[in-house]
């Protein structure tokens, strides 16, 4: 369950942030190995693997949230140029087709953002459910 450690475009961000939430969508797993029955406790150390998980878990909302922002900022950069643009070609639908393109892409872009905050907040739940004996995360 190892992150993706190469730098997406924003071009395809959306796929991007797709495979990068596989660890979101495994947590139950992840979980249940982490924390085995009281029979196969002498196998596994609880402690070690809430621990790993939560630092994957947290690298990878560190890596994605990053992501979204830099995708934001380079979109809102290009939206301004793209609003003076089309002040200055008023009548030119490709510049307004252009502008409400970005305008889109960056609702996209805030919605992504808003299904990370979700998506953590769901997952820190189950984590802390799951893992709360063993291992005790840093605030």
């Amino acid at each position: 369950m190892a992150a993706s450690t190469q730098r997406a475009s924003c071009d395809d961000i959306v796929d991007t942030l797709k495979a990068m939430r596989s660890i979101d969508d495994k947590i139950i797993y992840e979980l249940n190995l982490a924390t085995p029955t009281q029979s196969f406790r002498g196998q596994v150390d609880p402690t070690s693997h809430c621990q790993g998980l939560y630092q994957q878990l947290n690298n990878t909302y560190e890596e994605r949230g990053s992501l979204i922002g830099e995708c934001l900022g380079q979109s809102q950069a290009r939206l301004q140029e793209l609003r003076k643009l089309a002040t200055l070609k008023r009548d030119d639908p490709i510049a307004l087709r252009n502008l409400r393109s970005e305008q889109s892409r960056i609702r996209e872009l805030q919605n992504e953002s808003t299904i990370e905050e979700i998506i953590r907040a769901r997952s820190l739940k189950v984590f802390e459910e799951k893992c709360r004996k063993f291992y005790k995360p840093p605030r």
